[in-house]
């Protein structure tokens, strides 16, 4: 049997990942931690390491308690399931402190669970501004290391990733619609939240997965089309793994409903412009759904 694939999904946020974690998850062929997002590769910094740790562990008390709750109910299968996240956790906080000379603890954490597989994967879209050292080292892990990367539309992605910061800083007295709004209207005035573009400069990270990552171990796909039966079967292909139907529904973690200020539209489109413009030239025939609003900024 061949060695199985590790692949690393490194992205982008808010273009699917959640989607691909639970496809994989349940699929026959692949052996996925009950921990979606890793953050091992960046995480090698002093200051991030600590940080995440701390984030891990405030989680892990969350499920411990969370475990309590169900066993005093006598759910008996999500005790079963939250013990499975729990160990997972506890695990990776303890490679994530501990030595990663040679990020063989990382690779006993990622593949050592089950045997017989085709597939182990992390899915961390924080891995697509990983700088060129870092994703060599990644690839040098093990032979059949394939890294994936997302495109979603770019208003879409931009505005889901607005909407979650919004979510995420929102304070009690303030309106959610309001709040992602003046988030985009930062943006666009004030040049603030850069990171929320940076996560989604598909041409920028595109060019140095490319630069780093030899052809045939990278693919970047559309999220629109990779949901489909015909993407399904393009990505096992890429992976070694069986074109398995989802069962998955779309899309995951979709957010509240938050309309865009018409105002800001066509700024927030005139922005991305260059974006659906390079995919077109340089991924493939653009989704419809890219279309569409590409349509906007000429019709």
């Amino acid at each position: 049997m061949a060695d199985p694939t590790i692949l690393f999904c490194v992205g982008a946020t808010k273009a699917g990942t959640t989607w691909l974690y639970r496809y994989l998850h349940d699929h026959p062929d692949c052996s996925l931690p009950a921990v979606k997002e890793a953050h091992y590769w960046d995480t090698f910094d002093a200051d991030a390491r600590d940080r995440q740790v701390a984030a891990f562990k405030a989680r892990l008390q969350e499920l411990r308690d969370l475990r309590a709750d169900a066993e005093s109910a006598g759910r008996g299968w999500q005790v079963a399931n939250v013990t499975r996240r729990i160990s997972d956790m506890t695990m990776l906080i303890s490679v994530i402190a501990g030595d990663r000379a040679d990020d063989q603890a990382y690779s006993n954490w990622l593949t050592g669970r089950v045997e017989g597989v085709k597939l182990f994967a992390d899915i961390t879209p924080n891995y697509a501004t990983l700088p060129d050292q870092i994703l060599a080292r990644m690839i040098a892990l093990s032979p059949q290391t394939r890294v994936l990367f997302l495109i979603r539309d770019p208003l879409d992605r931009l505005w889901s990733h607005i909407r979650m910061q919004a979510r995420r800083q929102r304070q009690d007295h303030e309106v959610y619609e309001k709040k992602a709004n003046n988030i985009l209207y930062r943006m666009l005035n004030r040049g603030q939240e850069t990171h929320i573009l940076e996560r989604g400069d598909y041409p920028a990270i595109i060019r140095r997965l490319r630069r780093v990552i030899p052809e045939d171990r990278l693919m970047v796909a559309y999220t629109e089309n990779l949901m489909g039966q015909n993407g399904i079967s393009h990505l096992a292909e890429f992976l070694g793994i069986s074109p398995v139907t989802s069962d998955v529904k779309t899309p995951v973690h979709q957010g509240a409903e938050v309309v865009m200020l018409d105002k800001l539209r066509p700024r927030a489109l005139k922005l991305l412009n260059d974006h659906y413009e390079w995919a077109a030239r340089n991924i493939g025939p653009l989704p419809e759904r890219w279309q569409e609003n590409r349509a906007r900024m000429t019709g």
